[in-house]
């Protein structure tokens, strides 16, 4: 099977060759084994996630694209201050190994700027990135599985916006604002999913956190009166274009109070399943002939800060749990950021996910895994 097809056999359920595999990895960690592994990435954006035997292939384009301002130099407005497509502006927060970004002004902080609010065209502010998909597709299309993403997409862009507690206060108190602001958010990711699906990707992917680590961000009753019935709206919009496209949903935090309405709306794949908050065999149990997982391999301990030992016994283990049956993309549960382990630690995750992929599973234990870690060291 070639990665397209691999990917395709799990969406359906059914096992294929091997377990689908992908990885999220910070840029400073990138960098680092595009060196070692001489990589040319010049004229190739996926060469590494090709070298490394990802199955899916995709960027993302529209809110979460903010989230890459601090790398572009184009995007700086100031001393460490840098501006996206939206006016909301970001910071560069450096540690020891690394940088991550973070929020510095959200433009409709003060709702009295929302009137002269100009809200841009995705098709124009996103030309090179519909252009990338294009080649893309063109190029890989037969041989990867095409993923679209339009990631933060409503729930998450609103407050992007206007700001977290502005945002969940005008939920209650200024509600009718909270909606046109909803159907806003909603219509620029809606023309981004049907422009990436018209042009030929297998999976559309969407994503907002109504979930934090103890439940629901928001009142359930709010989730099923504003948030669902927008998705499902969308569901039905893309799969218009084309009934096969799959829809994946990325969701942190503790899922179960909310998974039997991602079904009901119609989402396909569900990512990431945190491992340290739910109860994943239970959920695969309960819920792995209607939906397709992508993760789980913790990033918040093993993959930032465990031995080779420990990750190659977490990957045995989210495959043991996940991949029996098909419906598994096995992945990191979010992105492997900066650390002295970084590095090591996704070569000991691509080691041990070749090692365990293959169907028929075997998932014995290693033995001897402190011969691993002084091998591997």
């Amino acid at each position: 099977m070639n990665s397209r097809e691999r990917i395709l056999t799990t969406l359906e359920h059914k096992e294929p060759d091997k377990v689908p595999i992908d990885s999220w990895i910070a840029p400073e960690v990138a960098e680092v084994i595009i060196e070692g592994l001489n990589i040319d990435n010049s004229k190739d954006p996926f060469a590494l996630s090709k070298t490394m035997g990802n199955d899916l292939l995709y960027s993302t384009i529209g809110f979460c694209d903010g989230f890459s301002s601090v790398l572009k130099e184009e995007r700086k407005i100031g001393e460490n201050l840098y501006q996206d497509d939206f006016k909301i502006q970001w910071r560069k927060k450096s540690f020891k190994y690394g940088s991550y970004c973070e929020f510095a002004q959200h433009p409709l902080s003060d709702i009295k700027n929302y009137d002269n609010y100009v809200w841009p065209d995705p098709f124009v502010i996103y030309k090179d990135g519909f252009k990338l998909y294009e080649d893309l597709i063109a190029a890989d299309g037969r041989e990867y599985a095409i993923l679209g993403g339009c990631a933060c997409t409503m729930f998450e862009a609103c407050w992007y916006l206007r700001g977290l507690e502005n945002f969940l206060t005008d939920l209650y108190l200024n509600k009718d604002f909270a909606i046109e602001l909803l159907d806003r958010t909603m219509e620029i990711s809606l023309k981004i999913s049907k422009k990436l699906v018209s042009q030929g990707v297998d999976i559309i992917w969407w994503g907002d956190d109504v979930s934090n680590e103890r439940g629901p961000y928001i009142n359930p009753k709010l989730f099923l009166e504003l948030i669902k019935p927008r998705y499902a709206k969308m569901v039905d919009e893309v799969k218009k274009i084309n009934k096969n496209v799959k829809i994946a949903f990325h969701c942190d935090g503790k899922v179960d109070w909310v998974i039997e309405d991602f079904i009901d709306i119609g989402f396909d794949i569900l990512n990431p399943l945190q491992p340290d908050i739910n109860d994943v065999a239970e959920i695969k149990k309960k819920y792995g002939k209607k939906l397709v997982f992508w993760g789980n391999v913790d990033t918040r301990r093993i993959m930032n800060r465990g031995s080779f030992a420990e990750v190659a016994e977490e990957v045995r283990h989210v495959i043991e749990v996940l991949s029996p049956g098909g419906g598994h993309i096995l992945c990191t549960n979010h992105t492997v950021q900066s650390s002295e382990r970084a590095v090591d630690n996704t070569v000991a995750y691509y080691w041990a996910a070749n090692k365990y992929r293959n169907y028929p599973l075997n998932v014995s234990k290693l033995k001897e895994t402190k011969k691993l870690d002084v091998y591997f060291t």
